[in-house]
């Protein structure tokens, strides 16, 4: 970043937190939020190839937005042996998800970085949240930490490259900084002590791109053992943050031996360049060979170090929390490591008998509403004596919930299955099937909970009348006349009607389905938005507008906007939606309607993620659909 590009970004971040001290953090994130989701939020103009360092690295304004609020960014957390009473001392830079999230799990955080803004910015976003259990300090030297020995329980380095720049600036580190640096954690750890540290490979991306400075704190794999060893600590576990350490949705573990494994799902719709290659993954990475081979080449790197071997995670004290009270088998373990952008670490489980288990650890409060409502829609639907006994083994069975120390936990059975997000990339005629077998699946659902419903003004807020005002409260002025517009067409068209209300998933699509043979459907994931009373139809748009993906990749709301707001479809998808329109008696006034009523269901869904995303995925899935929409209405 250049002088320019640092002052100005300095000068915005100074205003945000003296806007955070005058108008309350909420009122500033939302005006700081709106100007880097618009764009109008921009730094001086840079090269390209600082603009692509900038995104490596993790320094652009939508980098800095997700790193005040996505809690995510503290996704690694179950990894550590956190406890309740734990004194955690956190090096930053961090604009605040990161600490406030730990501070949310242990007993004190002690806050250090090298500019005064941003821990007044922590210190904002804390007391917003309630809490009080923060200490936040200035320090010059990076090599020293100012504090006693033996006095900490957890010390954590998200970054060790960005630490070093946070705090030393331009002044050129030592070769060995990263080593001095993990002999001041050590020495400031108590017994049973662990330190949570996270760089650039030496061999990754991020260095070969030139995105960051201070050499002597990038490592290899076999390097950051070495080094934890030599400053005295017993134990590392090294792991790899996917795709980087500052933004990762997995975790994997660098051992050779280890069980956590790359998962390629979440790369299946992507362009045409990268299907065909996560195809051949698929068929050269059995049992992890080819996973071993590119271990040297990864961007990012971290590592649990402990004082002692053997110390526990709090991922592993829950899961022997649940295995003792037998609510789930004994023997269970850990294969994958997700962190989802909706706010939570989820643990997939390998048990003995061959059943996995799955464990959803909520990050924040938004993340343990939406965990606790998943989980409430599974023990409904395993209580749905009208739903027939082989359409419930699709859904995952319920086992626990509860609380273990502070953190909240959801336990569910691991439903078997291929991946839905596999037909992206493989022939028409086993995607035609797969499609025809969830429209199926659905059909069924549907036929067997559906209760006509006469949609009154309760009835119309319930369903989308709701949503459609805090919706109003959060874009801007253009976009909310719109919404008004589309208000008024719904409520002219639903209320008074009477509809077939009935199973509602909120999000059937090939990434919350699994498949066996003969592409039948298998199991069906993911019921956080799930509506035992849903509008008819909106699961089925849902579903078959995927097939450009296949080819273009498109964003849901130019899905929406080119495919199903039009009708436009393939002529398979058209036949299936056709005779569903004729069995809940849909003309094409009502199909519109519930057609936005979609589109604004994909809009709540995304609700805490879309709010910290590009203006891209903003343009294409709200202003490109408010356009559309405004021809029709």
């Amino acid at each position: 970043m250049n002088i320019a590009s640092r002052t100005f970004a300095s000068d915005r971040m100074r205003r945000l937190a003296a806007d955070a001290h005058a108008m309350g953090w909420e009122m500033a994130r939302h005006r700081f939020a709106a100007e880097v989701l618009s764009g109008t939020l921009r730094a001086p103009e840079e090269s390209r190839f600082a603009r692509l360092r900038a995104k490596l690295a993790g320094t652009t304004w939508e980098d800095t937005l997700q790193d005040l609020v996505d809690p995510t960014r503290a996704g690694w957390k179950f990894l550590l042996n956190l406890q309740a009473g734990a004194w955690v001392l956190f090096l930053g830079p961090s604009w605040g998800a990161a600490p406030v999230s730990l501070a949310r799990s242990v007993g004190h955080v002690v806050v250090l970085d090298g500019n005064v803004e941003r821990l007044r910015l922590v210190r904002e976003q804390a007391q917003a949240a309630g809490l009080d259990n923060l200490t936040y300090a200035r320090v010059v030297d990076p090599l020293r930490l100012p504090l006693p020995d033996g006095s900490v329980n957890l010390v954590v380095a998200p970054s060790l490259v960005e630490w070093f720049g946070a705090v030393a600036g331009t002044r050129v580190m030592p070769a060995a900084c990263g080593r001095e640096l993990l002999g001041e954690m050590r020495r400031v750890l108590a017994p049973r002590g662990q330190a949570y540290v996270a760089t650039d490979n030496r061999t990754g991306i991020t260095r070969l791109a030139g995105a960051r400075r201070a050499s002597g704190a990038a490592f290899t794999a076999g390097g950051l053992r070495e080094a934890a060893t030599a400053a005295g600590f017993r134990a590392a576990r090294v792991l790899a943050p996917i795709p980087f350490h500052h933004k990762f949705h997995q975790v994997l573990e660098l051992e050779p031996s280890t069980a956590v494994r790359l998962s390629a799902d979440p790369y299946r719709t992507r362009g045409r360049l990268v299907r065909p290659l996560v195809k051949a993954w698929d068929v050269g990475n059995r049992n992890g060979a080819l996973e071993r081979r590119l271990h040297p080449l990864l961007p990012s790197l971290s590592a649990v170090l402990s004082t002692e071997p053997e110390i526990p995670s709090l991922a592993e004290r829950i899961l022997g929390h649940l295995a003792a009270g037998r609510q789930i088998p004994s023997g269970c373990r850990l294969t994958r490591y997700f962190v989802r952008a909706k706010g939570a670490a989820v643990l997939v489980l390998g048990a003995p008998d061959g059943h996995g288990v799955i464990i959803r650890l909520p990050l924040d409060e938004r993340a343990d509403a939406a965990c606790a409502a998943h989980h409430q829609a599974l023990e409904t639907l395993a209580g749905d004596g009208r739903i027939p006994a082989e359409l419930r083994r699709l859904f995952p069975t319920p086992y626990a919930q509860g609380r273990f120390a502070t953190q909240p936990f959801f336990a569910e059975s691991a439903v078997p299955g291929e991946a839905g997000r596999v037909y992206y990339s493989r022939g028409t005629r086993r995607y035609d099937r797969a499609i025809v077998n969830a429209a199926e699946a659905l059909r069924q659902l549907r036929r067997a909970t559906e209760t006509p419903v006469r949609v009154d003004a309760n009835e119309f807020a319930r369903l989308c009348g709701r949503w459609l005002e805090d919706l109003r409260g959060i874009v801007g002025r253009e976009p909310r006349v719109a919404l008004e517009a589309i208000e008024r067409r719904l409520e002219r068209t639903l209320v008074g009607r009477t509809l077939p209300l009935g199973w509602h998933h909120g999000d059937y699509d090939f990434a919350n389905l699994l498949y066996g043979p003969r592409d039948a459907v298998t199991g069906i994931l993911d019921f956080e938005v799930f509506d035992a009373h849903g509008l008819p139809l909106i699961d089925l748009m849902v579903l078959v507008a995927r097939r450009p993906i296949r080819r273009k990749g498109f964003a849901f709301g130019t899905l929406f906007a080119r495919s199903i707001l039009a009708r436009k479809l393939p002529p398979l998808e058209a036949r299936l939606l056709e005779e569903e329109m004729r069995t809940v008696g849909a003309d094409e006034e009502l199909y519109q309607a519930l057609a936005l009523c979609c589109w604004l269901d994909h809009l709540r869904l995304r609700r805490d993620s879309w709010l910290v995303r590009s203006p891209s995925w903003l343009d294409q899935n709200l202003h490109e659909v408010v356009e559309a929409v405004r021809r029709i209405l």
